[in-house]
């Protein structure tokens, strides 16, 4: 049985860099969509910040809820940015195992603070506690289309990285903008409120809620064995799974609508893109025969 979450004590867990505009509204949104926890505390991980980050975070730090560690400059000893994601990641999960602070804690609220938090409410948080799924981790939807396939893993939907077979694509032939079409953008479904929580195997969309239970019996990996880059949630999740997690997306759990990582399905930019395409295809084709005639 999942915990009410009026009855329980919830920690706000994320990562910050250079994010000195957004940060305290970012603070504001999330602290005022969890405000029924009995506890909300929030713990940020920072590093590699050019601007004023970590005095905003300072600022905040004078809130009794707020608390934040600075691992200064990441970058040139993870110079790949997965890797470097993952060992700040791991560095909040090895505080909320080892501090003793944390130990009465219920769920973790994993949070993107880049932006894509803007519209979630309280009525949408609390979805997650309404329905009868009984899950381990429950992750955001968006009102416009779900735009996180980096990070989802789901038999039918997203069975593998979708940069993966971008790349597979074209390498046997496709064009880059049908390969990305295929791979990316399509898979960017809209989600209606009204459906029944899917089932993935892995998900985000800047937004988890976990059981702390669950959450810490696993760890972050932003590489493969090889080095390259994959998705540090991925690999979190596909440890979960194998613990028995069950993982859901909640269609009602809405944290916004179009963003940075979705604008490129809107209508108007797919317009765009495909008259770019089709002007880059003509030109391919008559160029030679233009310098023949020339």
């Amino acid at each position: 049985m999942i915990k009410d979450i009026s009855d329980s004590q919830i920690l706000v867990v994320g990562l910050v860099r250079n994010c000195e505009s957004q940060i305290e509204k970012e603070f504001n949104i999330i602290d005022a969509a969890f405000s029924d926890a009995k506890t909300l505390s929030w713990l940020v991980i920072e590093s590699d910040s050019q601007d004023a980050t970590v005095a905003v975070l300072e600022r905040l730090k004078s809130k009794k809820n707020f608390d934040f560690i600075s691992l200064g400059k990441l970058s040139s000893t993870y110079p790949k940015r997965t890797e470097r994601i993952a060992k700040c990641r791991n560095r909040y999960l090895e505080e909320i195992r080892v501090n003793k602070k944390y130990i009465n804690y219920d769920f973790i609220v994993v949070a993107d603070l880049d932006g894509v938090n803007s519209e979630l409410t309280q009525s949408a948080v609390k979805s997650c506690w309404e329905i009868d799924t009984k899950w381990d981790a429950c992750f955001a939807n968006q009102s416009t289309a779900y735009y996180d396939i980096f990070a989802l893993r789901h038999k039918v939907w997203c069975p593998s990285c979708c940069f993966e077979t971008r790349d597979f694509l074209m390498k046997h032939g496709t064009s880059k903008f049908k390969a990305r079409q295929s791979a990316i953008l399509s898979r960017m479904i809209k989600i209606k409120k009204d459906e029944e929580p899917i089932e993935v195997d892995s998900a985000f969309g800047g937004l988890g809620i976990y059981k702390k239970s669950s959450l810490i019996s696993a760890e972050y990996n932003g590489l493969t064995s090889k080095g390259d880059e994959i998705c540090e949630h991925v690999y979190l999740h596909s440890q979960m799974r194998e613990n028995g997690s069950k993982l859901y997306i909640i269609p009602r759990l809405i944290n916004c609508g179009w963003n940075n990582h979705s604008k490129n399905i809107q209508l108007k930019v797919r317009i765009r893109r495909r008259l770019q395409y089709g002007l880059a295809v003509c030109a391919q084709f008559f160029y030679p025969l233009f310098r023949k005639n020339t």
